[in-house]
């Protein structure tokens, strides 16, 4: 009837509401419906049938299509007829231009190769000529076009020209090198290098070497070879691998650096005085008093070089400090390997060595990304004794501050926590773990510290609670402990150092995911904190500290409550006017005995704590007097409204002063003190239809039956 709508209502506007007449103005209205009956029925068959219908026309012009089709299925027929018959008159042809072309092909490679060893040649008698005719600038254009055709064809076929030009390159570098080095050897002892603080403030005797300093450090750069060979380093093959990331040295700096190594290996190898192994700070030191002298000097003098040859001027001092670095490794190496047997000297090397990176970043803004001094501490061997070294010296510091006299003692005092002399040293110990191992590169280390810190979490909290706890007289202040311990670490989560590495695991636990071939799940979305496993055993901690704590107080609690739960109920007298109700004699000193206790917790628990805290004592309390005093007692009417009052008025105002709505904590209470007075009209809602029954058999008199229904 809804598709209809529109039909019945333009019918009835049609007949109109007058009976009158009805039968004929139905007639006459059919002879309309027919007569439009027939004019659609005349407009279709003049679409579809006769000569210029739509429909035919449109018969026609798809027979027309079809016919076409297969017109053209029919030329394509015959061109692939033609082209089979092409392809084989051809046969024969293209065989002789195929084998034209690939003989076009090998000569144009033959030229091509020809052209390369011309070009090698003719550049490499072009550098000769100019060097004998002392053009070194235009011989160093030639060398650098060398270099840029070495670079070409590195991925060449023809491995022989690679070699040649490579050795070729080689030659030619040799030369200019041992020309330009010569020269700059020459300027460098005219300037006295490296000269004292007093010389490099003599900008006027100074002056007189800067351009020839500049113009053959310049030189130096473009004579350069892609890669160095700093095979003197290399004694080691261990060495070797450490020293990789610093073969960009450029060779002015290098060779700026070779009276600083001499000084370096002669003062810090051997059996020098000053080579102590337990003394690390002294080469460490004496480093960082070279870059300090020496960067602003190589800033200004090579800085302009190092911009001519697309670097930053900064760069030059960023080079200076990585060539200096290299004499660190190959020392650092060597003391780490002889002493890794001796604790003290190991670790006094290993924390200097710490100190020393933060110092280079800090207070001469050396990139992270720069190749790092740590990187001798993350071999396998030396990194798995450093870690088993923090993890020894965690544990006797641990022991210390649990075994110290005042590890309870508050510290300091806030809303949000309170602070502990035991967890200030506690934290005190894992951020000093992870300042240290903050400036090291590779994530994978930096999670093996951070498995480290998240175990010394669970055995500190073993330590706390494990034991007799229940007994133990500072329970509020082991609670604040766990408490002000599992803040710190949510706030530490959201720590970026902290937040990168929760990446870096999520992306290692997808990866390991992936390869087993299990359900991929994406870890982040669940994840809040790298901490987020600590967090969650300290939170199970506190709320058994917490219960323990609450039955401590509820212990004390039903110890006063002797005489309060053996009153005389049965026989008390009613209550005419409950404005002049006082609270029962026994139940005095039981709620002031409560309310003290709820008092010291507020002032000694944060509010935080606390605010968990009084509910579950509610409860207790709640659950106490309905199991301990109710259903352990038979009540007249006057016990009933005695028993109601106190809980309205001694219990409700314990609570009202940490709620607006005291009542819902011990509602199930109040109900049963309701269903106990025998209250008219009063449907309880908690309580259970046993329970209400069992309350009910309570009173010793009938009396207002309560309806149940």
């Amino acid at each position: 009837m809804a598709d209809n709508q529109p039909e019945l209502v333009a019918i009835n506007e049609e007949l109109g509401h007058s009976f009158d007449d009805l039968i004929n103005r139905c007639e006459a209205y059919k002879q309309v419906l027919l007569k439009r009956k027939h004019d659609i029925a005349e407009k279709i068959n003049s679409q579809v049938v006769g000569t210029n219908s739509n429909m035919v026309k449109t018969l026609s012009k798809v027979q027309e299509e079809r016919l076409a089709i297969v017109s053209l299925r029919k030329e394509v027929e015959q061109l692939k007829s033609k082209y089979a018959g092409f392809k084989k008159e051809t046969e024969s042809v293209r065989t002789v231009f195929q084998k034209l072309i690939e003989d076009l092909k090998y000569k144009c490679n033959r030229m091509t190769y020809f052209t390369c060893l011309q070009c090698i040649t003719s550049r490499s008698n072009k550098m000769r000529t100019d060097l004998m005719s002392k053009r070194e600038t235009e011989a160093v254009k030639s060398y650098t076009i060398l270099c840029e055709l070495s670079l070409a064809m590195s991925a060449a076929p023809s491995k022989h020209l690679v070699s040649y030009i490579t050795r070729v390159i080689n030659y030619w570098h040799s030369i200019l090198e041992t020309f330009y080095s010569e020269d700059f050897e020459i300027t460098l002892k005219q300037m006295n290098w490296p000269f004292t603080m007093s010389e490099i403030t003599d900008n006027a005797k100074l002056n007189n070497f800067k351009q020839q300093f500049q113009r053959l450090a310049n030189m130096l750069i473009k004579v350069q070879l892609p890669k160095n060979d700093y095979g003197e380093f290399n004694e080691q093959l261990q060495t070797a691998q450490l020293l990789e990331h610093y073969s960009h040295v450029p060779l002015p700096i290098i060779m700026l650096l070779v009276p600083f190594r001499k000084r370096f290996f002669y003062h810090f190898t051997g059996k020098k005085q000053t080579n102590k192994p337990d003394k690390p700070e002294w080469f460490l030191s004496r480093i960082l008093s070279w870059i300090r002298d020496y960067r602003t000097f190589v800033v200004d003098w090579l800085g302009p070089v190092y911009t001519e040859n697309g670097k930053r001027a900064i760069d030059s001092q960023h080079d200076f400090t990585i060539g200096l670095l290299q004499f660190v490794v190959i020392k650092l190496d060597s003391d780490l390997s002889h002493f890794q047997l001796e604790d003290v000297v190991f670790s006094h090397i290993v924390d200097e060595t710490l100190a020393f990176e933060h110092e280079l970043r800090k207070v001469y803004s050396y990139p992270n990304d720069y190749p790092s001094v740590t990187e001798v501490l993350t071999q396998a061997q030396i990194f798995f004794k450093w870690i088993n070294m923090e993890r020894k010296y965690a544990h006797i510091k641990m022991d210390e501050i649990i075994q110290n006299k005042e590890q309870w003692k508050i510290l300091v005092y806030d809303s949000q926590y309170c602070m502990t002399v035991c967890a200030d040293g506690f934290l005190t110990l894992l951020n000093t773990m992870s300042d240290r191992y903050s400036i090291l590169r590779q994530p994978r280390h930096k999670l093996q510290f951070l498995k480290l810190q998240t175990d010394l979490l669970e055995e500190f909290r073993q330590n706390i609670i494990d034991g007799d706890i229940e007994s133990n007289e500072h329970l509020s202040e082991m609670l604040c402990t766990l408490h002000y311990i599992s803040y710190t670490l949510y706030n530490w989560g959201t720590n970026m150092h902290f937040l990168s590495l929760l990446n870096y695991k999520c992306e290692l636990e997808n990866e390991v995911r992936s390869r087993s071939e299990s359900e991929f799940t994406e870890v982040l979305e669940t994840a809040d904190t790298v901490f987020d496993d600590s967090i969650r055993l300290y939170n199970l901690g506190i709320d058994s500290l917490l219960n323990c704590l609450t039955e401590n107080i509820m212990t004390k609690v039903k110890y006063i409550s002797k005489q309060y739960k053996r009153d005389r109920w049965h026989i008390m007298d009613s209550l005419i006017d409950e404005n002049k109700y006082s609270i029962t004699d026994s139940g005095w000193v039981m709620y002031e005995t409560f309310t003290e206790n709820l008092n010291t917790l507020n002032k000694s628990l944060p509010t935080s704590l606390f605010n968990k805290c009084w509910p579950i004592l509610a409860t207790k309390m709640s659950t106490f007097l309905f199991n301990d005093v109710l259903l352990a007692n038979m009540f007249n009417r006057g016990g009933a409204q005695h028993f109601l009052c106190d809980i309205r008025y001694k219990l409700l105002p314990i609570f009202s002063k940490y709620t607006a709505k005291p009542s819902i904590y011990i509602e199930r209470l109040l109900e049963a003190c309701r269903v106990l007075n025998f209250e008219p009209n009063f449907k309880p809602v908690i309580l259970k239809r046993n329970e209400v029954s069992e309350i009910l058999l309570r009173r010793i008199e009938h009396g207002n039956a309560l309806e149940l229904g």
